[in-house]
Formats: structure tokens, sequence, C-alpha cells
């Protein structure tokens, strides 16, 4: 009754497990690929969880240093915005107890106004060397059981290089050798987002209570989740907006996918609608 009223279908017997499920496994192994190195924050709660709270491997793979970004370290972003980065990304990897594969693919520059459509970046991230064979090998040596990106097709944000990590990470998901059993994007279905128009248009599958406790008594994984993301001082605009949000952050959404199909649908470089 309770999945009804939600909107969510009704599971079976027979049906893939939840992502509660996937992540209690034993044997769990989870994988995050995003664009950016603050973008594990809008799956925070869930990496909480997993890598912190059940203590199960967890790998991240990025693709850009996110140097097209703004610096608000004070007094400076020395010797590169790229480096300082990549620096608090590496902090934030740590406190996930997460291994890191962090890549220098191209980050379009601010202003999002002057962004190149989605397919021209991809192109020029495969001048850079096909993502689509980074994904391949970081799965293939990893062996995630649960990979988690973003919505392929608006991104959690619109940012076109988020729709690009969950396109590619599909691509490669789809050609990897070894299979993943459980993949997932996750999904910006907030209330308030939804109102205005500016949610994921793909539906959920699975839905993750972001106060289940993270491995202390009384600690919501979302607490664990958003003090984490004072690693990235150099965003502290856009974390500190994230952080302000909380209570709208009780519930956190995912679709389950099947990579072959979301690679053949959803190719890297098909152009936006």
């Amino acid at each position: 009754m309770a999945s009804a009223c939600a909107g969510m279908p009704a599971r079976g017997p027979s049906d893939p497990p939840t992502i509660d499920q996937a992540l209690e496994d034993p044997d769990a192994r989870i994988l995050w690929i995003g664009a950016h190195p603050d973008d594990e924050a809008l799956a925070g709660p869930i990496l909480a969880r997993a890598c912190r709270g059940l203590k199960r491997p967890c790998a991240m793979l990025v693709m850009t240093h996110g140097d097209g970004g703004e610096c608000l370290r004070w007094p400076s972003c020395f010797p590169s915005l790229a480096e300082v980065r990549g620096e608090e990304l590496r902090e934030v990897a740590r406190r996930y107890h997460a291994t890191l594969e962090h890549h220098a693919y191209w980050n379009a520059p601010l202003p999002w106004a002057r962004f190149p459509v989605r397919q021209d970046i991809a192109a020029k991230w495969i001048a850079q060397g096909d993502p689509t064979d980074v994904v391949v090998r970081a799965i293939e040596k990893f062996r995630p059981t649960v990979l988690l990106t973003f919505d392929a097709d608006r991104g959690f944000t619109g940012h076109p290089e988020h729709q690009l990590a969950a396109r590619f990470a599909m691509a490669g998901a789809a050609k990897a050798r070894w299979k993943v059993k459980n993949a997932y994007q996750i999904l910006n279905h907030f209330w308030i987002t939804r109102m205005v128009g500016t949610s994921d248009p793909n539906q959920p599958t699975d839905e993750f209570d972001t106060h289940v406790e993270c491995g202390s008594a009384g600690r919501p994984c979302l607490d664990v989740a958003l003090r984490i993301t004072k690693a990235h001082h150099t965003q502290a605009r856009d974390m500190g907006t994230v952080r302000l949000l909380r209570p709208q952050m009780g519930t956190f959404w995912l679709r389950r996918v099947d990579p072959a199909v979301e690679a053949v649908v959803r190719p890297p470089t098909q152009p936006a609608p």
C-alpha cells in the first residue's frame, strides 16, 4: 500500500532487488560515475550508506577536474583550479573510504548560457580518448555489483556533462565483459522541481530513505553526506545550497536501468532534443 500511495510499482518475489537490498548484499561493490569533482554530493546519502554505514567496497570514476567552474576558496585556487578541485575530490573519496579514478576531460567553462550542446562536448571527450573504454576498464578492474550515475536525459541539473557521464557509463557497462547486476540513475524528483518543471523526465523505480542510520546510532546517512560536502571549499556556493535543502532531502529517487538497452537508446553522441 505504501509503494502504491507513493506512485512506486509493487514488487513481486521474482523482481530484481531494491536499491536497499542491492547495497545490503554482503558481496556488494559500488561504483559511482560522475562528471565533476562535486557530483557525488547528488548521490551522497546512498554512498554514505554503502561505503561508510555498510562498509562495502566503493570506487569513484570522475571525468573532469571541473576547471571550467568557479573558485570560492580564499585567497585563491593556487596553483590552478583543476589541481585544487582534484585535491578536494581526493579528500572526499578518503572520507567515503572509496578508491578514486579521476580524469581530465574537457570541462565547459561558465557561464551555463555558453555551454556547447551535448554532442559537441561528447566529440571533445572522445577526441581525448573514448570515455567508453575508460568505463570498461574501470568496471573490469573493480567489478562492481552496483553502478550509480546520473539520469541520461537531463542529468539532475540539466548539465550536459552530467548527461554524458551517464551515457558513457551505460555504454561502458554494456561493452564490459563484467556485467553489473544493478545499474541505477539518480533522479531529481523532488517536489519543488516537479512543480516548476525542472525534474528529471524519467520515472523512478526505487526510493532511498536518506534518514537511515549510517554507522552510528541516530546519525542519518544524509547528515554524513552533507558534512562531507564541506570538503569542496571551492564550490561553497553550490554545496551550501545543497546543505540548505536538507529538509527536502528525506527521500532520493532512482531509476533501475539495463545498460545494454540504455547504450542503444541513449548513445553519447545523440543530439539533445
